[in-house]
């Protein structure tokens, strides 16, 4: 495609890259492909002070979030005819093709981590509100109702930045919310700030308050007090995805007339949700025995004993706080720490058997059955995120302490 005035590098297409937050395997998703095709990129923060209104290249990749002068610089590069590919469904009316996740089964999955693990009030916590928040609540949603815990709604004539307004309307809805209660959050830093808040008011993690941020980063999300629990959104794959949408738009084919919205891939547990939630103290000291007890073959009988009853009455009080039976309990706790392992090492799906109680890898097999995931077995691996634990958000975690 070629315009007047016009100056390109010689050689491959020159691409713009306006992405922030920076996550990294978006940037390298984008990285990657750009290689491979021979692109000259250039990657603009979104949130910069001034966007580079001489550039004139072949695309652009983007995460249009609503500023007023990153909206102008694109409704400018439109109306030069350059296509536009965008990562997100914040502005859902900006007239470009996109390719992002789909927030709804983010959501979805969410929902289905805390009902597994008995959390049957959810809640969705978010500091400001918009078209990507509410996918994400309709998803938590659909299975049972989800509360909204949104600031900006709550407290519209107040700062979001006021962290000190933000701690006592926290310590409101803690004080107010039925538990144990799973949370699920719209960004990795308000999750920080809900488990900073919950260790502050004594609340106990994942005990009474589960929490699952609603993308991964390792870095900042296993490094907390209590290691956090993240829908993995797979964005790198998503970035790989959009510059080839990109590829065939500046190559001449029509913008596609729906959105690509790509499903989560997994969700990482951490400890921030590693527990099965029971008022019955009998059941939670059961629950214990089997999670300690996988590696050496415990069984419902031999819990009954440890814990002086029946295997009757262990059975029946379990089946009355879990909605099914002890043994039904037991191999639930196999197949979780089955899947945290395969997950999350490379160790042999032999080795992983023995270590759940299973006394064959063809009986951890039927996992299989249970999960969509066929990637776990054959040890799919993906780039680790990486996203800096920004300004706001140390102030805010400060400010709760």
């Amino acid at each position: 495609m070629t315009r007047k005035g016009e100056h390109r590098p010689t050689g491959g297409r020159s691409v713009l890259a306006m992405i922030s937050s920076p996550v990294a395997s978006r940037i390298d998703g984008v990285s990657r492909f750009a290689r491979e095709h021979g692109w000259h990129l250039m990657f603009q923060d979104r949130m910069g002070l001034a966007h580079p209104f001489d550039w004139i290249g072949d695309g652009v990749i983007a995460t249009i979030r609503g500023d007023k002068r990153e909206l102008a610089f694109l409704h400018h590069l439109s109306s030069l005819e350059i296509p536009i590919v965008d990562l997100t469904f914040a502005c859902p009316d900006f007239p470009c093709a996109r390719v992002s996740c789909d927030h709804v089964a983010d959501a979805r999955l969410a929902a289905e981590h805390f009902l597994e693990r008995n959390y049957r009030s959810l809640v969705f916590f978010s500091i400001d509100w918009g078209n990507v928040h509410e996918r994400l609540w309709r998803g938590l949603s659909e299975k049972t109702a989800a509360e909204r815990w949104v600031f900006s709604l709550d407290c519209p004539k107040v700062r979001w930045n006021d962290w000190g307004a933000v701690s006592r309307w926290l310590e409101n809805k803690f004080a107010s919310a039925a538990k144990p209660l799973g949370a699920l959050t719209y960004s990795q830093g308000e999750a920080v700030l809900l488990l900073t808040a919950a260790k502050r008011l004594g609340i106990r993690v994942p005990e009474d308050f589960g929490i699952i941020a609603g993308g991964e980063d390792r870095v900042l999300l296993e490094n907390q007090p209590v290691p956090i629990t993240a829908v993995d959104t797979d964005m790198g794959r998503g970035a790989y995805e959009a510059a080839a949408l990109l590829q065939r738009l500046m190559d001449g084919e029509p913008m596609p007339s729906k959105a690509v919205e790509l499903p989560p891939k997994r969700i990482i547990e951490r400890r921030s949700t590693d527990a099965t939630v029971a008022t019955d103290p009998l059941v939670c000291a059961a629950i214990e025995l089997f999670v300690s007890g996988l590696r050496s073959g415990v069984n419902v009988e031999s819990a009954a004993q440890v814990l002086g009853v029946s295997r009757n009455t262990l059975n029946r009080r379990i089946t009355a706080e879990l909605g099914h039976s002890a043994s039904a309990e037991l191999q639930r706790q196999r197949l979780m720490r089955a899947k945290r392992l395969l997950t999350d090492s490379n160790n042999k799906v032999e080795y992983v058997a023995r270590m759940c109680g299973f006394s064959s890898a063809s009986h951890l097999r039927q996992w299989r059955s249970e999960t969509s995931d066929r990637r776990l077995w054959c040890k799919y691996d993906t780039p680790v995120p990486f996203l800096a634990l920004t300004r706001h958000w140390l102030n805010a975690i400060i400010a709760l302490l």
